[in-house]
């Protein structure tokens, strides 16, 4: 795994130190007492902050699942799949932050796996697509977006394509009235109504045009080269489609359902999503030793209270439907209980299936 450094800050710091470092970076890692809390990017910046200096960084922190060095791929394309996430932190078994890693960077690795089907792009790209030109205002391409359902739309001049805005640009500065102290520098106006602004200050002009006959693999190459996320499909020069790095990833999670076993989390909170890959790379590191009971249909569902958690762990086998209870004050703790509940039962079965071996009479 390719792991980027970034700004590492307390979530009693300012938030204008965050704010500066989001020109360079797609996220900053937030800790709390030195262990990862959350991160901050342009997307989860707090809405109408008018002080960033006075603000600490805890007020716009988003929880996305962190990952560790040792995570396998599928975990981290699972875990980039539970949201919009430019990046997910990378932690270390104590929690402690050691940079983040990209979607860019998790496309590079499937491509040097091999791990990229040779399918045409135009068998999984988003179709059909929008366009806007670019003098239309944002409340415009917002309306369209709204009205469409679409993550993103292609931005033209005299018809030709200059760029691509999606939901995410745009959410990254909805209804802040101090869009200048978080990255935009070229507003000086402490008033000013998004809407009204024209989608050109806000498009992403390194677009990738592909057209819809290319393989998958070609476009992901296309795309690591101009460290982007996405590419627009074309055919005889007009847009018909958009890709995004989540259409790949949605592709190889389908095809991992056929190469391991699937565990499904209910009731994990947005203050927890960093655990996700820890539950699942706990579970599935019991469930794998007993691959000979075909286990299946593996849930684990949680129940948080106000200060205690409910962590209950289901799945099939051959042999029979297992269910496994914990709860306790700290997830992490509940989880390993699960875990190694489920193993001493597995086990317990395994050695029932020996064949028992008579002692001989002298």
């Amino acid at each position: 795994m390719e792991i980027k450094q970034t700004l590492i800050l307390e979530t009693t710091d300012s938030l204008s130190k965050a704010l500066s470092q989001l020109d360079e970076s797609p996220a900053v890692i937030v800790t709390k007492n030195g262990r990862y809390y959350g991160m901050i990017d342009h997307h989860s910046v707090g809405q109408n902050v008018k002080e960033p200096h006075n603000t600490k960084c805890e007020t716009a922190v988003i929880k996305p699942p962190a990952v560790y060095e040792t995570s396998k791929m599928f975990d981290r394309v699972d875990a980039f799949l539970t949201g919009h996430f430019k990046a997910l932190v990378v932690i270390d078994k104590n929690e402690h932050p050691i940079g983040i890693t990209t979607r860019v960077e998790l496309l590079k690795e499937m491509l040097k796996n091999k791990m990229i089907p040779q399918v045409q792009v135009s068998e999984i790209m988003s179709s059909p697509v929008y366009s806007v030109d670019e003098k239309d205002s944002v409340g415009t391409v917002k309306r369209l977006i709204k009205e469409k359902k679409a993550r993103r739309v292609i931005v033209t001049r005299n018809r030709n394509m200059v760029g691509v805005v999606s939901t995410f640009d745009i959410s990254a500065w909805s209804n802040r009235p101090n869009l200048f102290v978080v990255g935009r520098k070229d507003i000086k106006d402490s008033v000013i109504s998004i809407d009204e602004m024209t989608v050109s200050q806000f498009l992403r002009p390194d677009v990738v045009l592909v057209e819809e006959r290319v393989t998958l693999d070609q476009v992901v190459t296309k795309m690591i080269g101009k460290q982007t996320s996405s590419a627009i499909v074309v055919a005889d020069g007009k847009p018909v489609g958009v890709l995004s790095s989540l259409d790949v990833f949605r592709m190889i999670q389908e095809m991992g359902k056929d190469n391991g076993l699937q565990i499904n989390i209910a009731g994990l909170g947005e203050d927890n999503k960093y655990q996700y890959n820890y539950i699942i790379e706990k579970v599935s590191h019991v469930l794998d030793k007993y691959k000979a009971f075909n286990i299946r249909n593996c849930n684990v569902h949680i129940k948080e209270g106000k200060s205690s958690f409910v962590v209950n762990l289901n799945f099939d086998s051959d042999r029979n439907h297992f269910s496994v209870k914990s709860e306790g004050e700290f997830l992490k703790a509940c989880v390993d209980e699960v875990a190694q509940e489920a193993n001493i039962i597995l086990g317990k079965e395994r050695e029932k299936s020996k064949p028992k071996i008579k002692r001989r009479e002298d």
